[in-house]
């Protein structure tokens, strides 16, 4: 899995169009926006699909241990296919993202999901500290 951590002073989204594995959403997932936020962008990759629980696992850790160091409470997971050429199973990969979800829910995070499989526009604003933007590979 690859993914982006960026801490925002402002993030939002909002759902244009769904693709061929769009999960269905509720009319009020369409649009979102946060404050104070750890934005981490996600890709579940080929290699995942030998270990999901594993993947899962070191996501867990990888999003605590950066929360803590920047101090966010916050978090919203946000799939985004584009961090990897070796792009996983759109089924696999909806579960790695829900299951981190759930996971990081019940250490007490505050969590937002953005739909998966779904095209979005978004804005942000990143914080200016050192640690405001970090990348993570994770390998089951």
């Amino acid at each position: 899995m690859r993914m982006l951590f960026i801490h925002c002073d402002y993030f939002s989204y909002l759902t244009t169009q769904p693709t061929k594995t769009a999960e269905r959403i509720a009319s009020g997932c369409k649009r979102c926006a946060f404050k104070d936020a750890l934005v981490i962008f996600l890709t579940a990759e080929k290699y995942d699909e030998a270990d999901p629980d594993k993947v899962v696992e070191k996501g867990v850790q990888e999003v605590t241990n950066v929360s803590k160091q920047v101090g966010a409470k916050d978090i919203v997971l946000f799939p985004f296919v584009h961090l990897s050429e070796q792009v996983g199973n759109s089924r696999i990969a909806l579960q790695i993202l829900s299951n981190l979800e759930k996971k990081l829910k019940l250490l007490n995070y505050s969590v937002d999901r953005a739909p998966f499989g779904w095209e979005k526009v978004f804005s942000l604003t990143s914080k200016g500290h050192p640690l405001a933007e970090s990348s993570r590979t994770i390998r089951p």
